[in-house]
């Protein structure tokens, strides 16, 4: 596989792109972000006729971006911005009331909340100042903020759930892609009869042990190139993000050995029923629909193991990290927001690696009975059937 020139283009393909997204930001123009702030090439017109808002410096600073205009002539308004003089036009009907006027609206438009905000503040100002309140101490103490500090005593759930999230993603979509893929390869050689020749001369075990171990081998490895693009494209332009990202890249490194350990096993268990399964198929064409049931039962585990991220202390997320088919994805889950401890982390490892040589065992089994049998459709039956015979 490591060979094929659509492993090496996919691979190459994801590490430019990783590249070109990740350094976007660095081709925008700064000019562009602070044209609001810096130049003024903008107009605005406002009628005041009751001369509600006389201060345009109080005007610039909400609208650093706008010359502002003034008319007494609410059809002077109108043309000034239908002919394209004008931007944006005001005309303010008293203190509590304005209409905006636009030649060409948008749904991102937010200079009509802008100047209602300028608006609503220059009333209140002025309604103090009529009842005798000092507006600055009453505005100090509205915007006196309430300060708090939180200590974590043990593990911090919150700071861990967008990396253990990232990770359960990755680790889904890794066993979805190269457990299929695997699948789809013994299929395609029982279809050449080329597996003929394979099992006649050496053993099933050695055969699709062998099978299973190669294809996890490469989907790490492009897995891994392919983040690692990522990572150095975000290193190189961790400035222009302004280095958002690096509280999701700090992951403790007791959820990483667990990630690699538990998933590691997962990835194995489920490739060698996509093996077995794949071996049972006549024609390449019948390993998605045959290998149907595998993917739902991931797909389950990753509702499940969802699930236990947002409710990490409940009796499903210990039962769920113990079961071999789900504590591949949710065990580690429970390290990363605290729940597991280690002779739990032991006794699920342990239960985990032993179904996962059985199934190996069992896989080898229904590979060597799948690999001489042509012109069965896989169901329930002929797996049963696979299973009881003796070699």
């Amino acid at each position: 596989m490591l060979k094929k020139k659509s492993f090496l283009i996919s691979t190459i393909l994801v590490a430019i792109a990783a590249f070109a997204l990740l350094s976007f930001p660095r081709f925008l123009s700064n000019d562009s972000e602070n044209k609001d702030t810096q130049k003024v090439d903008k107009v605005m017109i406002i009628q005041d006729m009751k001369q509600i808002l006389q201060d345009d410096n109080l005007i610039k600073q909400q609208f650093p971006a706008y010359k502002v205009l003034r008319t007494t002539q609410l059809d002077e308004l109108k043309k000034q911005v239908t002919d394209g003089k004008a931007d944006i036009g005001f005309a303010i009907n008293d203190a509590t009331h304005f209409t905006y006027y636009i030649k060409n609206s948008s749904l991102q438009d937010t200079r009509p909340a802008k100047f209602e905000d300028l608006m609503k503040k220059q009333y209140q100002a002025k309604e103090f100042k009529r009842h005798h309140y000092d507006a600055t101490t009453i505005e100090a103490i509205y915007q006196t903020p309430i300060q708090s500090k939180t200590t974590v005593l043990g593990t911090d759930g919150s700071s861990n759930y967008y990396y253990t999230y990232a990770l359960i993603l990755l680790l889904y979509m890794m066993i979805m892609i190269y457990g299929n893929q695997v699948g789809v390869g013994v299929a395609s050689e029982k279809s050449n009869r080329a597996i003929e020749i394979l099992t006649t001369s050496t053993t099933s075990n050695t055969l699709i042990f062998g099978k299973v171990i190669a294809g996890a081998i490469t989907g790490v490895l492009q897995t891994a190139l392919m983040l690692g693009s990522f990572l150095l494209a975000y290193q190189v332009n961790a400035d222009v993000w302004n280095h958002a990202l690096d509280k999701f890249l700090h992951i403790p490194s007791i959820v990483l050995w667990t990630f690699a350990l538990f998933g590691m096993l997962g990835y194995l268990l489920f490739n060698f029923l996509f093996g077995a399964i794949g071996a049972l198929c006549s024609k390449v064409e019948e390993v998605n629909g045959a290998t149907m049931p595998i993917q739902l039962l991931i797909i389950a585990v990753f509702i499940l193991s969802y699930v236990s991220l947002q409710m990490p202390d409940t009796l499903l997320a210990k039962i769920v990290g113990f079961v071999p088919f789900t504590s591949w994805m949710c065990m580690f889950i429970n390290v990363a927001v605290g729940s597991a401890t280690v002779w739990e982390i032991i006794i699920s490892w342990c239960l985990l690696a032993v179904t996962t040589i059985a199934m190996g065992i069992l896989g080898a089994r229904l590979y060597r009975r799948g690999t001489l049998s042509y012109g069965n459709t896989v169901s329930l039956k002929t797996i049963v059937q696979a299973l009881r015979h003796h070699e």
